[in-house]
């Protein structure tokens, strides 16, 4: 027998409701299952602090302590003096081009263009922080590089010296600046085109890192240490922006919640 209550048109309604939607769950499931996502991510950007943090101290330590080693740095300048015996001009002139490329300055225009362009997909809100991100590594590489404030390969010791530079070398600006442009790309790009894109960046990196050895501008823990600083600090700073006291802060310019555009797709 039907109940009088369904027999009303309300109850009706409800009954059909309730069948019409066999997953729906009580309010207090749905709170639960949000407060353990909310675990996880905390749990996940937790263990990226860690992990990111202690690549950071590796390099500084490693900087700190082996960087100024005399044995060391005395097996570093051969492979220096090596590629400066082996120079050939198209080499010379591809290095050349990627130090302009790559280079401080026009590496960061190049991290403003390709946040603008990919705003169009991220959002204008996603785009911003992520620049923020970019350039806040490249400004603690600057920071590292005076900590550590290693010299540069004398150049009275190789056979095709480069112009002289009195900066410190240690880790390799260009090197970080090209390693925070993929990083960069790929925190922009569609999931679906990271396969490639993965690849693609990490050749780009090593040709870059190399070709500061070759020209003699730099040793080669200075480029190994780049790659690895830029990593760690990219990471670290993608997993701070997302913890509770940071998001307070960026609320204040409405920067807490990066959009994204209607018909994006990952």
């Amino acid at each position: 027998m039907t109940s009088t209550a369904n027999s009303t048109p309300d109850g009706r309604r409800f009954a059909a409701e309730r069948r019409s939607d066999p997953v729906r769950r009580p309010p207090a499931r749905r709170d639960d299952d949000e407060t353990a996502r909310t675990g996880q991510v905390a749990r996940t950007n937790a263990g990226q602090l860690v992990a990111s943090g202690s690549g950071l101290a590796v390099v500084l330590l490693v900087g700190l302590l082996i960087a100024p080693l005399h044995g060391w740095t005395t097996a570093e300048l051969s492979v220096d003096q090596w590629f400066s015996t082996h120079h050939v001009p198209m080499l010379d002139a591809v290095a050349a081009v990627l130090g302009t490329v790559v280079s401080p300055p026009v590496g960061f225009g190049l991290l403003v263009v390709l946040c603008a362009v990919g705003a169009r997909r991220v959002g204008v809100r996603r785009a911003v922080v992520l620049l923020g991100i970019a350039g806040a590594t490249l400004a603690g590489g600057v920071v590292l590089k005076v900590l550590v404030h290693r010299p540069r390969p004398d150049v009275a010791l190789l056979a095709s010296p480069p112009p002289v530079d009195t900066s410190f070398g240690y880790p390799s600006g260009h090197t970080t600046v090209a390693t925070v442009l993929v990083l960069t790309a790929l925190a922009l790009l569609a999931r679906r085109h990271r396969g490639w894109a993965v690849p693609v960046g990490v050749v780009l990196v090593a040709t870059v890192a190399a070709s500061r050895v070759y020209l003699g501008l730099h040793y080669p823990l200075d480029v190994l240490a780049a790659a690895v600083y830029a990593v760690c600090a990219f990471a670290f700073l993608s997993a701070l922006v997302t913890t509770r006291p940071v998001r307070r802060l960026l609320s204040v310019v409405h920067l807490d919640t990066p959009d994204r555009p209607e018909g994006a797709h990952a």
